[in-house]
């Protein structure tokens, strides 16, 4: 530390412009189990007393609060009892030199500390502390090592603002402002930036610091080619359009990082890094530097199979098996085959997704099923083929187009009918939760649309809307309660209720629904009882989840919803269940177990439902 002109210059280290590690405290109480006697308590209290005095540190300080003067206490206690003057005074000198680095990593960079040994008994080593003023920033700036930096640059520098003229001279708050312009340099091209040194000027009489940085910008870099390490079976093109930048670009962090963040999400590669080449590549047309992105690939596994199952009393038992081929055309794309049975229905299906099919995040999915239902409302064979053109256009929005061709032959309330059917259909997703499997904060809004034509035995043209709303609040800081709600809301228009397909109405009651009822009871009926599905649809749902460390989890529900033939909503008939669940977290999703009973229970009602399966409710 030199005097000129009345201000002092601190070296960073010797400022303490670092926080110094805090110290362990020692010793520990005997176990007072052990002693049987009286005698034995007795000894315990004075040893403990013993150990108390000796491993502690007299702070006498005029200037410091008493907040301050427990913090140091704290930061300086010994770990060892001072058996003699000498050891006393060893640990005095030490005390005062981690009370100087604590003081100054609170901004007090000028302190007089003194020490001492009382000689007791007992032992006890004595810090008599001045700790001076505490220090603002006066003055913020930096050097850029000779560097020939454009305007629009250093204007970024400039307004770098996470510590500010005036702000408590924090070492920690400074280092941050230092890490904050050097993050400024790398987003505006320069990768091999780095810090050199800081030089802090102290004036004591201001009381306040001025601080310059010294960075080392290095060469101002752009983007240059795509450079793969090894060969992979993907097509080109479709590599091509994961890269969110284009050669000659300046580089970025953020760009890199969202490259690498594409290559994760395809799934199509077990491994996969980008990274920028050590070696610079051409120059570019303007004379600066342009280096290649080194990528490296691993192509995961050709086959994947699955399976899931589900167990309800009002749906039976179910269970789906899945086998998927990746990269089956070499364009990243999945073939999945699925068979699914279960006690009221069993399905065959085919689905063929290729992602970033035009562009990054455009989808186009094809997919061809055969289906057999057998439930309490209608009995169903169908024959389906459907496409959807799905765009991300953010990470919280999504839009689709589609279309679905139908041929069905069914038997409902109304009739036994074999029709036709075409759909379109657009959806919109808007999704601002945290999970996308077992969200705890945060909400999800999505709609679709779906007008449909019917030829067959039926004739009739028609629109359905369908609607829903969930959302997720945390009721404590680590989530381990959370409120969550849901509503959902459906109508169709333009035609009569015996004219819509089975498999277009709604329906409600069941795992997915509201719990506490029957699959599909919830709604009109005909004379003989049998649910014929409506044209409008109200379910609600409430949820107060539990989490725990261990993966377990409850929940306390209340489930509502109404059905009716018109495209109105009839309160009147809306039904309430009320239940409790269990959960458990899994990679995939918790696997969940409810049990269910109807709140306005009807003659026939079962008063208990049960219902296994993986997934939250909503």
């Amino acid at each position: 530390m030199d005097d000129h002109n009345g201000k002092t210059v601190w070296d960073l280290k010797r400022a303490g412009l670092w926080l110094a590690p805090k110290s362990c405290l020692g010793g520990g109480w005997l176990n007072m189990n052990r002693f049987l006697s009286i005698l034995g308590l007795i000894a315990l209290f004075l040893a403990a007393q013993a150990n108390a005095y000796g491993q502690q540190v007299n702070i006498v300080s005029e200037s410091a609060s008493p907040e301050l003067i427990s913090d140091i206490a704290a930061e300086v206690k010994p770990d060892s009892t001072p058996d003699t003057e000498f050891e006393a005074r060893r640990q005095a000198r030490s005390a005062a030199e981690r009370a100087r680095n604590y003081l100054n990593s609170r901004a007090y960079f000028a302190p007089e500390i003194d020490y001492a040994v009382e000689s007791g008994p007992p032992i006890v080593p004595v810090l008599r502390i001045d700790v001076g003023p505490r220090f603002t920033i006066s003055d913020l700036s930096f050097d850029i090592d000779g560097a020939d930096l454009p305007a629009i640059v250093l204007a970024k520098l400039a307004v770098v603002e996470r510590a500010r003229i005036g702000d408590i001279a924090l070492p920690d708050l400074i280092v941050a402002h230092e890490s904050a312009l050097v993050a400024t340099l790398r987003q505006m091209g320069y990768p091999d930036a780095k810090a050199l040194t800081r030089s802090v000027v102290g004036d004591r009489d201001a009381e306040a610091v001025a601080v310059t940085f010294k960075l080392q910008p290095g060469a101002r870099v752009r983007f240059g080619d795509i450079q793969y390490t090894k060969d992979v079976p993907v097509r080109k093109p479709y590599l091509d359009r994961l890269v969110p930048f284009d050669p000659g670009e300046w580089y970025s962090p953020q760009r890199l990082s969202e490259y690498n963040r594409r290559l994760r999400e395809t799934r199509v590669f077990a491994r996969s890094t980008a990274q920028l080449a050590e070696r610079a590549g051409s120059d570019g047309d303007d004379g600066k530097t342009k280096r290649p992105v080194a990528v490296s690939l691993d192509v995961r596994k050709r086959y994947s199979f699955g399976a899931g199952a589900s167990f309800s009393t009002a749906e039976g038992a179910g269970l789906t098996t899945e086998l998927t081929r990746h990269n089956a055309t070499r364009r990243g794309d999945t073939l999945t085959g699925q068979l699914s049975v279960a006690q009221l229905s069993r399905g065959a299906s085919v689905d063929w997704q290729i992602p970033n099919a035009f562009a990054f995040d455009h989808t186009i999915a094809f997919s061809a099923a055969i289906d057999e239902e057998e439930t309490d409302a209608f009995d169903r064979e169908a024959l389906e083929f459907n496409g959807t053109y799905s765009i991300r256009h953010s990470s919280s929005v999504t839009s689709s187009l589609g279309f679905d061709v139908e041929f069905a032959s069914e038997v409902d309330a109304f009739e036994q009918r074999d029709v036709q059917i075409l759909s379109g259909n657009g959806g919109f997703r808007y999704d601002q939760s945290d999970d996308s499997l077992d969200p705890s904060r945060g909400w999800r809004a999505e709609t679709r649309i779906e007008p449909t034509a019917v030829q067959g035995d039926d004739t009739a043209n028609f629109v359905k809307l369908n609607s829903q709303i969930t959302a997720y609040r945390p009721l404590s800081d680590n989530a381990r309660y959370v409120a969550a709600g849901r509503v959902r809301a459906g109508f169709i228009y333009g035609a009569p209720l015996d004219d819509v397909p089975v498999s277009r109405r709604f329906y409600a009651g069941g795992g997915g629904s509201a719990r506490g009822f029957e699959y599909q009871s919830v709604g009109p009926e005909d004379e003989e009882g049998q649910p014929t599905g409506g044209r409008g649809l109200l379910e609600a749902s409430a949820e107060l989840r539990l989490r725990s460390e261990r993966g377990f989890g409850a929940a306390v529900f209340l489930d509502a919803a109404t059905v009716s033939g018109d495209q109105s909503i009839d309160f009147g008939d809306l039904r309430t269940s009320a239940g409790l669940g269990i959960r458990y977290a899994t990679p995939v999703g918790p696997i969940r177990f409810d049990v269910a009973t109807p709140i306005d229970r009807n003659p026939g009602d079962d008063p208990v439902q049960i219902y296994i399966s993986i997934g939250q409710a909503f």
